[in-house]
């Protein structure tokens, strides 16, 4: 348990070959969407992250999903102006689906996960329908062995319950409410794991460094290359997460 709890505090995202009884061989790799909405009238839909703050979140969302042998991976970073912003203030207060107004209909897509980060609105995040917006200003009360960071803890949150989990108000729980706990029990991690086996674009890590070589030895390096990189996301050091690196690195 010591390395999970590595996972969710301070320590290198890649430290050892397994975490929570995962290795590499178990590993899904999800693709995740990640929406800057920009909104010149709208401050309240205005995010002020950046690509390096993205960078930074999903490393730490993916140390916490490590538990349960899930990686993120960035399928692509869209920043983009609001839809429909007029009144988002306003009718949010009493309606969640002025949150999926916002959405431009142009990189909506189907088979990825998406977060959609904004400055204000009421809660720190929601998943509505499996679509998660989380705000920058979010805030948390710190827990023991919690996150030491409220945004990536609230994308974990809400990307649990894309992967179909309740709430659970246990304080150091993922699940639970305003907290920064970001632990996962047993049953949880297995439903986890189930949801993202029963869709068809979440792949194990195995199959995606196959893939990836047999790309190399036809000659495909750009083809490859976008597979290696799902694989550096996985927070474990073994080899096949090393060769990945290398890969990556060889292709740029």
């Amino acid at each position: 348990m010591s390395f999970t709890f590595c996972l969710l505090t301070t320590c290198p995202a890649a430290t050892q070959e397994t975490t929570n009884g995962f290795a590499f061989a178990d590993f899904l790799l999800a693709p995740l969407r990640v929406h800057l909405l920009t909104a010149t009238n709208e401050p309240a839909a205005h995010t002020t992250l950046t690509s390096n703050d993205v960078t930074r979140i999903l490393g730490k969302v993916n140390r916490v999903w490590a538990q349960a042998g899930i990686t993120f991976y960035l399928e692509s970073l869209r920043i983009e102006p609001a839809a429909n912003t007029e009144g988002f203030r306003e009718n949010v207060k009493t309606n969640t689906d002025a949150l999926l107004r916002l959405r431009p209909e142009s990189s909506k897509g189907t088979n990825v996960f998406h977060v959609y980060y904004l400055k204000q609105f009421g809660p720190n995040g929601i998943c509505i329908r499996g679509i998660n917006f989380v705000k920058d200003t979010a805030s948390l009360r710190a827990v023991e062995g919690g996150l030491d960071e409220p945004i990536p803890r609230v994308t974990s949150h809400e990307l649990g319950h894309a992967l179909t989990l309740p709430h659970r108000q246990d304080v150091t729980n993922l699940l639970a409410s305003g907290m920064s706990g970001g632990w996962l029990n047993e049953t949880e991690i297995k439903q986890a794991r189930e949801s993202a086996k029963k869709r068809d674009w979440i792949q194990p890590a195995p199959e995606v460094l196959q893939k990836a070589d047999a790309l190399r030895r036809a000659k495909k390096a750009d083809d490859a290359k976008k597979l290696w990189q799902r694989i550096t996301h996985i927070p474990l050091d073994c080899e096949s997460t090393r060769l990945a690196r290398v890969r990556a690195a060889e292709a740029k």
